[in-house]
């Protein structure tokens, strides 16, 4: 799941800091190869390293805007909710079919909450149309204009209160830090074993060629990038540099209530969104904020994402 998403342990209450420490260096460990905790004193090695990660895991949670409430009141009376969906049937679509959402309302720990916090991530979009505009005192016809408008609606780290959900966000965010190196770790792998396949081929043709030659410095390269002692360190170096791999995009635009795309405002109906964008594992950029959804409603959409379900099954 991502950004959006975050495992087992990660949701248990706030630790002392020492102790969420120590949590995050196993969970990190855990990730990319137990092997990594076999090695004489990785805790100290890398300990500063997932400190400061942690750190702007923490800063990059705080920055996220909201909460925002989303529900068809909202839609009709806030502008960014407005600019954010379609319709205002659209937000009911969103909260019917999100699982994380139904899950949160099934669980007994939540039965009392009257409404829930989540991470509201949305795809940017934009399209050419012809619009009508006025210009210079005359309202012209076919004009080009952009007109923007969300994708892909997804919500996630659905908590009760909104310090819960920054909270599951930040460990969501170093989660997804560490799946990263993981999965560079993954390629060193394939690497390794593509090298040592091609250089088998290449021996049984009895040939010292340049080729063989070559495939056997990167073979060796291969299997020593991967030494858990070499790992480590290329760890530390990765989370050191944690700002440049998962961060937050500012982002500015100005629309009209239509949705279409302004150089500036011009009167009060404009709305100037300062939505940031999540930039990280996947670099397709997810418009980001937090928003606030009633109980009530959320059990309504599922109620009616069910009920049309259950018609299509007939």
């Amino acid at each position: 799941m991502g950004l959006l998403g975050v495992l087992g342990n990660w949701l248990a209450p706030r630790a002392a800091p020492d102790a969420a420490l120590g949590v995050a260096l196993a969970r990190a460990v855990e990730t990319v190869d137990p092997l990594l905790g076999a090695v004489s004193g990785w805790e100290r090695r890398l300990a500063p390293s997932v400190g400061r990660a942690l750190e702007h895991c923490e800063r990059l949670a705080a920055a996220v805007p909201g909460p925002v409430t989303v529900d068809a009141a909202a839609f009709a009376a806030d502008p960014v909710v407005h600019s954010l969906f379609a319709t205002a049937d659209d937000i009911g679509d969103m909260l019917g079919r999100s699982r994380e959402l139904r899950d949160v309302l099934a669980d007994p720990a939540h039965v009392a909450a009257a409404e829930f916090h989540a991470l509201l991530g949305l795809r940017r979009r934009e399209k050419a149309v012809s619009g009508v505009a006025l210009e210079g005192g005359v309202l012209r016809q076919d004009v080009p204009q952009r007109l923007l408008y969300f994708a892909d609606h997804t919500l996630g780290e659905i908590a009760a209160d909104v310090e819960s959900t920054r909270h599951r966000l930040r460990l969501a965010v170093f989660d997804s830090l560490a799946r990263s190196f993981a999965a560079w770790v993954a390629e060193l792998r394939q690497q390794r074993l593509d090298t040592g396949t091609a250089l088998q081929i290449e021996r049984a043709r009895n040939g010292r060629t340049e080729r063989r030659l070559d495939l056997e410095v990167r073979h060796r390269d291969a299997i020593a990038s991967l030494a858990p002692e070499r790992l480590l360190d290329a760890y530390a170096d990765w989370l050191t540099a944690a700002e440049s791999r998962v961060f937050l995009q500012p982002g500015e635009v100005t629309v009209d209530r239509m949705g279409v795309i302004k150089a500036a405002a011009t009167d009060d109906s404009d709305t100037t969104l300062q939505l940031p964008e999540l930039i990280g594992r996947d670099r397709r950029q997810w418009t980001v904020l937090l928003v606030r959804i009633r109980r009530e409603d959320a059990l309504d959409a599922v109620r009616r994402r069910d009920e049309a379900n259950r018609y299509l099954l007939i």
